[in-house]
């Protein structure tokens, strides 16, 4: 990351370990862009990635200190060319590729919310039985 010297990540699980099947060069595609994500709109700030498994899936959480996404753009930034940031590095793409990365594999992405102290994208895997 070009500035992660900047930046504190973290890794926050409950898990001791977890064995899941998964198609692992696009959970890394997916897992590697939101955190690129944090990172570049985070300033010396905390960037967190959390696992937490219950009965039917995984779930995925990305969280930073950063500027944050405007409610009124929570929404869009799934879509193809969205780029809250002109100035921002990048083609506007690496959200939609994850949607459409997590929906192929029946999951789903969101932003939270209820995060306040930056962003948090959220993102769940089925468990294969």
């Amino acid at each position: 990351f070009a500035d992660s010297s900047e930046n504190h990540f973290r890794f926050v699980s409950s898990l001791e370990s977890y064995v899941a099947k998964v198609e692992v060069q696009y959970l890394q595609q997916v897992i590697l862009n939101l955190l690129s994500n944090a990172d570049k709109f985070t300033k010396q700030g905390t960037i967190t990635l959390e696992v937490s498994v219950n009965e039917s899936f995984i779930e995925f959480a990305v969280s930073d200190t950063g500027c944050g996404i405007p409610q009124e753009k929570q929404q869009v930034v799934f879509e193809r060319f969205i780029k809250l940031n002109d100035f921002a590095q990048g083609t506007g793409l690496g959200l939609s590729i994850c949607k459409l990365i997590i929906q192929k594999w029946g999951g789903e992405i969101w932003v939270d919310p209820a995060y306040s102290k930056g962003a948090r994208l959220v993102f769940t895997h089925p468990i294969v039985k």
